[in-house]
Formats: structure tokens, C-alpha cells, sequence
């Protein structure tokens, strides 16, 4: 196996951590939902992920959207029992939700269902130029992933720009330069992505392993996927055993 996890992972450049356990919110945050949650702080690191359209079975998403309705439900009566505050136990529970869910959905995408194209070398290659096509005018890639059916990417989007932006392009270009190579058209990735606010400097080391051992928990050889880390963990690590 020719994979290598870093030992020594250094934190970027200024930094912005978050601490989602904090009363007082950070300057700037901001929350959404839609099927998924998304944080958003200016100046934090990100862990996006995003996926081909058939990388999990319909069967395993009807069962998301089922068990996602549910807490809908509940977490509406609970608000509406508390004067319309969702109680601290039920927020604690709905968060340990959300976090399972996306356990889940890395599993099912590590077990490789659907045509899994970017096992191709030339449709990876196609997704890395996008990753980097932007670089130091949009984000700051730190590290990624492509993986044959999804992509995790660990980066921080510039002043001015925006995570949703950010994939969303990286998405379109490439859709659209893999669907030409393949003769055929029609959508390529999920619609939304799924991604986490970096908390800190352990979270950060955790999410830079985790993309080193990514292939590796897939069983994948290095022909069937890319992973790269960004100047300063290579630095660091240099001649480091892995």
C-alpha cells in the first residue's frame, strides 16, 4: 500500500477555531439546514464532502428520509411543549443524530456502490485540476480525497467567497468535463454536499487522518484513488516513516 498518514499536522496560518458548545456566538456564524446542517463562520476550515449521484442505494436514502421526517416531528412537538425552545436534552440528541447520519453515509460511500467513475485516473485528474483552480484566489486547499464515488476535501474559502460556491463550481466543471469524456450528459453529483465547520487543532488532525486513511479503510490501491495534502503537512512530514 502506498498510503501515507501523516504524524505531524500542523494548523494553517491563522486559524479560526469553533466552539459549538459555547453560549456566546461566534462573530459572524450562521446556520442552515436543509437536508443536511451547515455551519458557516468567515476565515474557518471546512471538511466537505460530495458525491456521485449513485453512490448510495435509494433504499438507504428513503430510510435517511424516513428516520430525518421523524426527528422533524419530534423536535417540532418538543419546541412547542417548552414555549417554543427546543430543550437541551433534545438539542443534545439531535445532534448526536446529525453526527451518526454522517457516520453512516461515509460508510455506505466507502463500500463503493454505484459506478464508482473515479476509479478512472483521467476523471480523478479531472477533479483535482478543479480542486486547485482556484487556489489562493477562492480557498486555500489543505488537504483532499477522491475516492472512486465521492470526494472529501479539507479547505478553507477565502475572503469574500463561500463553501456552497466553492463546491458548487468544483461540481459543475467537473460534471460537465467527465459526462463530455464519457459521451452521454445529465446530472453527475448529488445535489447538496455535506460538510463540517473544523472545531480545532485536535478535529483538525483527526480530519487530515481520516483523509490519509480513507483509502485505506476502502481497501483501495493507488490507482484507484488520489490524495493529497497541502504544502505544510508535506513539509512537516518529510521524511517521516508513515
Amino acid at each position: 500500500m502506498p498510503w501515507h498518514v501523516p504524524t505531524v499536522i500542523p494548523l494553517p496560518d491563522d486559524f479560526i477555531g469553533f466552539d459549538p458548545a459555547s453560549t456566546l456566538p461566534a462573530e459572524g456564524f450562521t446556520a442552515y439546514e436543509r437536508h443536511l446542517p451547515h455551519w458557516r463562520l468567515p476565515g474557518a476550515c471546512y471538511f466537505a464532502t460530495f458525491r456521485l449521484r449513485d453512490s448510495i442505494p435509494q433504499a438507504i436514502l428513503k430510510e435517511m428520509k424516513r428516520e430525518h421526517e421523524q426527528w422533524q416531528k419530534r423536535l417540532a412537538q418538543a419546541a412547542t411543549a417548552s414555549d417554543g425552545r427546543l430543550p437541551p436534552d433534545e438539542a443534545a440528541a439531535w445532534q448526536e443524530f446529525q453526527r451518526t447520519r454522517l457516520r453512516k453515509l461515509e460508510s455506505t460511500l466507502d463500500e463503493g456502490h454505484g459506478e464508482c467513475l473515479l476509479r478512472d485516473p483521467a476523471h480523478r485528474r479531472i477533479v483535482t485540476r478543479a480542486l486547485h483552480h482556484f487556489e489562493g484566489q477562492r480557498c486555500e486547499m489543505l488537504a483532499y480525497a477522491v475516492m472512486p464515488n465521492h470526494v472529501h476535501a479539507l479547505c478553507r474559502p477565502l475572503a469574500g467567497h463561500c463553501l456552497e460556491d466553492l463546491c458548487g463550481s468544483w461540481k459543475w466543471f467537473t460534471a460537465q468535463q467527465i459526462q463530455k469524456a464519457l459521451h452521454r450528459t445529465g446530472p453527475l453529483w448529488q445535489e447538496e454536499s455535506f460538510d463540517r465547520l473544523i472545531r480545532d487543532a485536535e478535529h483538525y488532525s483527526t480530519t487530515v487522518r481520516y483523509i490519509a486513511k480513507n483509502p485505506m479503510k476502502a481497501h483501495l490501491g493507488e490507482e484507484e484513488a488520489t490524495v493529497w495534502f497541502c504544502e505544510g503537512i508535506r513539509d512537516a512530514n518529510a521524511g517521516a516513516d508513515s
